[in-house]
C-alpha cells in the first residue's frame, strides 16, 4: 500500500466518522474536514518511525503487537473524562492519531507482506 492510498483512506474514514458523530448530535462544523485532513497526515506515523527503505521495513511499529498496544491506549483515552479545554484537545488529538495509525496498519495488513506479529521475521 502506498502513501497516497494511506492518506486518502485515513482522511475519508476519519472525516466520515466525525461527520456522522456531528450529524447524530445535530451539529455542523468544519471538524470533519479538519479531522480528515489531520488523519491524512498522521497516518504516516508508522513510516516515520520505520521508514520504508526496504520491502522488509516492517518491524515492531508495524506489528500486530503494537496495534494491540494502540487499541489499548485508544480504549483508555476514550474512557478518559478530561476536565479542561486543553485536556479535551489532547484527548481529541490522541484519538485522531491512534485511529490514523491503526488505519495505516490495517491497510498494510491487506498487502502480500502483511504485518509481523512482533517485528521482522
Amino acid at each position: 500500500m502506498n502513501g497516497p492510498t494511506h492518506r486518502l483512506v485515513a482522511g475519508v474514514a476519519v472525516g466520515l466518522y466525525v461527520a456522522d458523530r456531528e450529524s447524530k448530535a445535530g451539529q455542523s462544523t468544519p471538524m470533519p474536514l479538519v479531522s480528515g485532513f489531520a488523519a491524512s497526515l498522521l497516518t504516516n506515523l508508522p513510516d516515520i518511525l520505520e521508514p520504508a527503505t526496504t520491502p522488509n521495513h516492517r518491524a515492531f511499529f508495524h506489528s500486530i503487537a503494537f496495534a494491540g498496544l494502540i487499541v489499548g491506549g485508544l480504549h483508555k483515552t476514550y474512557q478518559w473524562q478530561p476536565e479542561s479545554d486543553l485536556e479535551r484537545f489532547f484527548k481529541a488529538v490522541a484519538l485522531l492519531a491512534g485511529s490514523a495509525y491503526l488505519i495505516h496498519l490495517a491497510l498494510d495488513l491487506t498487502t502480500k507482506k502483511g504485518l509481523p506479529l512482533l517485528g521482522r521475521a
